[in-house]
């Protein structure tokens, strides 16, 4: 993944974890407000590490988040930030070889290592793990699974990529017997292309779904199902994998498995499968595994995260009965379809932004506001260019939805000396298709008003689906003050 100028030099390839000696060792995190690395850093701090941190960019949740664990973040980038008595570098996936911290502790001999691979050989060495990757849904389903272990007593370690409602903390790593871990098939550094869940050591899998997604790692679906099933293939016989029966690339990853499947789902082919479902408002209920439950969440896409989440505590040692009283209670997790009242009109937040997500997310809002209008507030982002699924695919997740206000792109981009296939992202084909399929659209521009975008498409009691950058907090703000504003 490095390229021309910024090759690392081949000493920087001899990288040891510090001992700690008689005590704590002291970390600094290079890119500490990340949603992993901010919560290792803390979990880690709580621990007794002495920790502190750099990034270039900082907003919430995870900046307040850190201050209050008490780690100090220095911004910008600079050599100067990295005590001089550091036993490690944490180096975080999005930091190049040119960042100037990076090139200081080369230079300097110290030791680094990234995150996944500083858990692989420290926290996660002896645990037992369940891993939970997946295109879309991974940070509920992980949620889900590490409150079953904790309401039944189990007390389990785990890394969650978001807030959740049950838990104080985004990650804990108190050297407990047994870990939840949320896995992403992302880079694990700029020097290790590897999916950081192939270093986590699992004897319990879960796969979500697999998606085309992260056009500058993956050239389409097959290549990403490819290092689904390299981490298929590191599970023990005495593991178990756990397999969503609707999602064709995922079922496949069955032939691969050296341990039993469990395929779950609706379809009679389903080793376990969801009955009776009945979406209400405000819960959804359905039977599984013999045992009856009330999950206070809306959507399809919900049930399954707790059904593929009960399959794998019940791997564990925790009946349905148990696992059903647990989710009853399940709080979900921080922006993931998080509904507040504002003036007239419902806001609700959710970081979907891969087609399939916005669908789901959608077919949630209308059971949860089933008479009332859905506009969407999108800022579409990761889109990968003009030939990409989030091209192709939006248009017809959009018409889910009774109006659209469309932002303007959050492009990603490619790597330095690349260019997406097909050209950038365009705006202007995903506005022309939503009209041709009789879509109501607003598409502001850079320099267009929030407000007047709302005037146009706005009714009093609409319910505003938001979907964000996290980052973007400017136009959240804006939103909030023009909803409740509006009369």
């Amino acid at each position: 993944m490095t390229s021309g100028s910024e090759q690392v030099p081949a000493s920087a390839a001899r990288i040891i974890l510090p001992s700690g000696g008689a005590g704590k060792p002291k970390a600094h995190f290079l890119g500490v407000c990340g949603k992993g690395m901010g919560a290792i850093a803390a979990a880690l701090a709580r621990e007794g590490w002495r920790i502190t941190g750099s990034d270039e960019a900082t907003y919430p949740p995870m900046d307040g988040y850190l201050a209050t664990a008490g780690i100090s973040v220095s911004s910008p980038f600079a050599p100067g930030n990295i005590p001089d008595d550091v036993d490690l570098v944490v180096v975080g996936k999005r930091i190049r070889p040119s960042n100037p911290e990076l090139r200081h502790a080369i230079d300097a001999g110290l030791a680094w290592r990234s995150f996944p691979a500083l858990l692989r050989d420290g926290p996660l060495r002896r645990s037992r793990n369940a891993v939970v990757a997946g295109g879309v849904g991974k940070t509920t389903t992980t949620a889900m699974l590490a409150w079953i272990l904790e309401s039944t007593g189990g007390r389990p370690d785990y890394m969650i990529g978001g807030f959740a409602g049950n838990f104080a903390e985004p990650a804990r790593l108190a050297g407990a017997g047994f870990a939840v871990i949320e896995g992403d098939e992302y880079a694990s550094c700029f020097d290790d292309p590897g999916p950081k869940f192939l270093k986590y050591n699992p004897e319990v899998v879960l796969v979500t779904n697999i998606l085309e997604d992260h056009p500058d790692l993956y050239a389409g679906a097959g290549a990403v199902a490819a290092v689904f099933a390299d981490l298929v293939g590191i599970l023990p016989a005495n593991g178990c994998l756990i397999l969503p029966d609707d999602d064709d690339n995922a079922v496949a990853l069955a032939a691969a498995s050296p341990c039993p499947v469990t395929l779950v789902g609706f379809s009679s082919g389903a080793t376990h499968r969801i009955a009776a479902l009945e979406g209400r408002p405000t819960e959804s209920r359905f039977r599984f595994m013999g045992s009856d439950f009330t999950l206070p969440l809306a959507g399809r896409m919900n049930v399954m995260n707790a059904a593929m989440a009960v399959a794998a505590a019940g791997h564990l040692g925790v009946s349905a009965g148990q696992s059903a009283e647990a989710l009853g209670l399940f709080r979900g997790v921080a922006n993931r379809q998080e509904a507040r009242q504002v003036g007239r009109f419902t806001l609700l937040t959710d970081k979907a932004s891969h087609p399939r997500a916005l669908r789901q997310l959608f077919e949630s809002a209308r059971q949860r506001f089933p008479d009332r209008r859905i506009v969407s507030i999108i800022r579409p982002r990761a889109t990968g260019g003009r030939e990409w699924v989030y091209q192709r695919d939006l248009p017809d997740a959009l018409c889910g939805v009774d109006s659209v206000v469309l932002l303007p792109a959050y492009e990603h981009k490619p790597e330095p000396g690349r260019s997406w296939p097909g050209g950038p992202f365009s705006m202007e084909l995903l506005e022309s298709e939503l009209v041709r399929a009789g879509q109501d659209v607003v598409r502001l521009g850079a320099d267009d008003a929030l407000a007047d975008g709302l005037r146009r498409s706005l009714r009093d009691g609409d319910v505003v689906v938001a979907t964000l950058p996290e980052q973007d907090l400017d136009t959240g703000a804006s939103l909030v003050r023009l909803l409740g504003e509006r009369r």
